[in-house]
């Protein structure tokens, strides 16, 4: 398996014990080796592997311990793995929903010799790691008032679509996440062309269940959502699969190619439903954050007048609504920082 590596620091120590803080997405996975001096974290480098490659998660975890010592004599004394999917009650393995393999903490362990191996969701760790990002990277898209000790809310499409909630605990003084598998939520479709797409789905993808908000709202529903428009426009036959855009390369032509603009526009506006009922669920006053590669690598979404219309489209609580900050976190590094500050503040391995 090839790793890319990337570094952040002038110059990489060597001889060290370090924390390894991974995020097992369905596209990617990453890897962060972090130093921990005075109970502070600083990201020494990364290495990365594509999800959809690896027959072995175990293997690949072993030779991403093998690159460590032999490039940098480095000791790996704790790792935390963040999977896109649900996670066994003794947080030691994980089944990530889109992917064929199994992230099992004590086949690592066995595999590499590193003592203490945890498992937990990816959009839960986000939120470990939100503070620890630069203020910079976290981009207002919609004006509001963070209420003081009020829940948040993370929301992220991707390979899938990932949530979590979190809730201001008094007892340790900080807010503690809560993972969500919501993504997988009935698809709340409003108009005639939803019902439409929804019926498209089905019909051409031989659906035997409800379209989740995952079908729609991931790089997928992106794909799909184009089908859907080539098929609209051309009489009901649809592009075939190997026909079909990368997702960004659809974003990227929505100014010159009509399927891309409606795509753009009609996912834009299902973004925002998919937030706006998030927040009300959650009761998310102080704030709902945006993560994930899609809302990252196109902020032009959350500039139309469609987002902000329907976020606030609410009879009854809109008013509630148009006070609620919307965040997008810019920075890719963000579930690599939360989860090796999990390992630090729940003090599961006691790193030294």
């Amino acid at each position: 398996m090839k790793l890319i590596e990337k570094v952040y620091v002038d110059s990489v120590p060597r001889g060290i014990s370090v924390i390894l803080g991974a995020d097992i997405g369905g596209t990617n996975s990453n890897f962060g080796l972090f130093a921990l001096t005075d109970n502070k974290l600083t990201l020494l480098f990364s290495l990365h592997a594509k999800s959809q490659q690896v027959d072995d998660f175990t293997q690949l975890c072993k030779q991403v311990q093998e690159f460590v010592a032999a490039q940098y004599d480095m000791h790996i004394q704790a790792a935390l793995f963040a999977s896109a999917g649900v996670v066994s009650p003794d947080r030691d393995r994980s089944k990530p929903t889109n992917l064929s393999f199994e992230i099992n903490a004590h086949a690592i362990k066995g595999a590499t010799g590193i003592s203490c191996v945890y498992v937990v969701n990816d959009f839960e760790v986000i939120g470990y790691g939100m503070h620890l990002i630069d203020p910079d990277d976290l981009v207002k898209v919609h004006h509001g008032t963070e209420r003081k000790w009020a829940q948040k809310a993370i929301l992220g499409a991707g390979t899938g679509l990932g949530k979590c909630i979190m809730f201001w605990n008094s007892l340790v003084n900080r807010y503690v996440p809560v993972a969500s598998e919501g993504g997988h939520a009935d698809f709340a479709a409003q108009h005639e062309v939803e019902i439409d797409l929804i019926q498209f789905i089905q019909r051409t993808e031989g659906f035997k269940c409800n379209v989740s908000w995952e079908d729609v709202l991931s790089g997928n529903g992106i794909q799909r959502i184009y089908q859907f428009f080539h098929s609209r426009a051309n009489g009901g036959a649809h592009a075939r699969s190997e026909e079909v855009p990368h997702p960004d390369e659809i974003f990227k032509s929505r100014n010159h190619d009509q399927h891309s603009k409606d795509t753009f526009e009609l996912y834009t506006k299902l973004y925002a439903r998919c937030a706006k009922n998030f927040v009300l669920d959650a009761l998310a006053l102080g704030g709902i954050y945006i993560a994930g590669g899609i809302a990252a690598n196109n902020l032009p979404m959350f500039e139309l007048s469609a987002f902000a219309k329907e976020f606030v489209n609410c009879g009854k609580q809109g008013h509630l609504l148009e006070d609620v900050p919307v965040f997008v976190i810019t920075d890719y590094n963000v579930s690599l920082y939360g989860a090796a500050y999990y390992l630090v503040l729940e003090g599961v391995c006691k790193p030294s």
